[in-house]
């Protein structure tokens, strides 16, 4: 009896594994799948430019203000709960999207598809905690974050499969239409093999959620991406005023909400933390050129160089590939050069965005199209050595106590960097391309479309500068704390590296997986 009792709980923990990769594969996938589509989109619903960067970039804003309040729900409402949630809201708002008519319709559909999906995805992380102990908990770690660079690399190519075989005037249709059976399928699954309870271990009556904290960081970063869809000359200062003005408040309710004893979205040990602050800092110049590049890349391929959307996402693929496969070795890698191997890969990334712009400016479209695909494989590989060993390292220097916290508005930084980012450089190359009317196809549009691709580059290139600045100075602040200890003790984070290799080593685990594990 005994047994048969233990088969069933490892059958439900199978099942609940599955169901949560499935869950946030599907929801990664929709950040990377419609990269491709917006052109499609824009002209199918006589878009303008500001609803073209709202529609880039309203996913990833949502999904980031959800994050962290709602791990803390989480906590406190059981994670089965919040899990059937967000991923009922991500389904009903695909559905809604894929029927919508009005580009503002699309955008709203955007913003609660992010919401749903950011509601859902902390709910995942938690219930692989709660459903697995020990190695089986870093390997199915490991699995979720195969999963998001699984969706990175199929993302682009789904998408241009489903543009290619439905058209360009259904195909986006389709894209958003696809998850509805998905969730379908999903949400009785969830009831049947997640459990009711909140997770183990937890006491929910302590839990604290900063709602308001939420809020005026959803506001800061409102009040600075205005400026970048609407901004002029005349209104642009204002609105930068005000979301200076609304940091503040931010940062003094944080300090408010810690005196009360409650645990605030920013903790101030988080700030206080140089390692930590520097290596968020990376992750979000690296993520939001990533998402930037990706923006940018479909527009001028899509738009300027005329090429099908299948053809567009063979141009992308590469570069997830070779992230994809670095990925595999990069805990080798950091544990052999610390921050400095992080430096290195980000100076190798600035050198591929050099070289796609000199590819685009001087080769006709097909040879900028092969060199920019192989490009992409460099800048992948050198991106696959930066994003994984740089979240561990950072969240190494996260304060006890602090790791939830950390890891939320780490990822939270991210999305929003994505969200500001994409809608900057979207913007960039849709007013540099409009005007062009009648001379699209000429040499002129030719040009227009290159200038465009050329401004992306530089906001690119001076972000990936800020992130090797800011790699270089925890590199110079390690190496000083080192030669102050005399080299007698090993870095706290070096030390959870190497163990983490050793571990797996000795059982069979990736050294990502137990590194993940073990971070949390």
């Amino acid at each position: 009896m005994g047994r048969r009792g233990a088969t069933d709980t490892d059958t439900s923990a199978r099942a609940g594994l599955w169901l949560c990769l499935g869950a946030g594969f599907i929801t990664l996938l929709d950040q990377s799948v419609f990269v491709l589509a917006v052109p499609a989109m824009t002209a199918g619903l006589d878009a303008d430019a500001a609803q073209v960067q709202w529609i880039l970039a309203s996913y990833s804003l949502a999904f980031g203000v959800a994050l962290v309040p709602a791990g803390r729900l989480g906590d406190v409402l059981g994670r089965r709960a919040l899990f059937i949630a967000g991923i009922t809201v991500f389904g009903a708002f695909s559905l809604v999207g894929g029927l919508a008519s009005d580009p503002a319709l699309v955008i709203a559909a955007r913003l609660l598809q992010g919401l749903g999906a950011g509601t859902l995805n902390p709910q995942v992380l938690g219930l692989l905690q709660d459903l697995f102990s020990g190695t089986r908990r870093a390997k199915a770690l490991g699995y979720y974050a195969a999963a998001g660079g699984f969706a990175a690399v199929c993302g682009p190519l789904a998408g241009g499969l489903v543009l290619s075989a439905a058209g360009d005037s259904a195909g986006w249709r389709v894209l958003f239409l696809i998850n509805v059976p998905l969730v379908v399928l999903l949400v009785p699954l969830a009831f049947r093999f997640l459990p009711a309870r909140p997770g183990r271990d937890r006491h929910p009556g302590s839990a604290s959620i900063d709602g308001v904290g939420a809020l005026l960081l959803g506001a800061v970063v409102v009040a600075f991406l205005v400026p970048t869809v609407y901004g002029t000359p005349e209104s642009s200062p204002a609105w930068l005023a005000a979301g200076a003005t609304v940091l503040l408040g931010f940062a003094g309710w944080e300090l408010l909400y810690h005196r009360r004893g409650r645990t605030p979205l920013l903790s101030a040990g988080l700030v206080r933390s140089g390692g930590y602050v520097l290596g968020t800092v990376v992750a979000l110049c690296q993520f939001g050129v990533g998402a930037a590049m990706s923006a940018v890349m479909a527009f001028y391929f899509l738009s300027g160089s005329g090429l099908a959307p299948l053809a567009a996402a063979g141009i992308l693929a590469p570069q997830a590939a070779g992230m994809l496969l670095a990925s595999g070795s990069s805990w080798r890698f950091v544990a052999r050069f610390g921050r400095a191997g992080i430096v290195f890969a980000l100076a190798a990334s600035l050198a591929t965005l050099v070289a796609k712009d000199a590819a685009v400016q001087h080769l006709d479209h097909s040879a900028a199209a092969l060199a920019v695909a192989g490009v992409g494989l460099v800048q992948g590989a050198a991106t696959g050595l930066v994003v994984a060993p740089n979240q561990a390292l950072t969240l190494g220097h996260a304060p006890a106590g602090t790791a939830g916290v950390a890891a939320g508005f780490y990822q939270l930084s991210q999305r929003f960097s994505a969200a500001l980012c994409s809608a900057a450089v979207a913007g960039l190359f849709l007013h540099a391309g409009s005007g062009l009317g009648s001379a699209a196809g000429s040499v002129a549009a030719g040009n227009g479309y290159r200038g465009a691709f050329h401004d992306g580059i530089i906001l690119c290139s001076a972000l990936t500068a800020v992130a090797i600045a800011a790699g270089s100075l925890d590199w110079i602040r390690t190496a000083v704390v080192r030669r102050r200890n005399g080299n007698a003790a090993r870095p706290a984070v070096a030390e959870r590296t190497a163990s983490a290799e050793r571990t797996a080593a000795a059982e069979g685990t990736a050294p990502a997986d137990q590194a993940l594990a073990d971070s949390r």
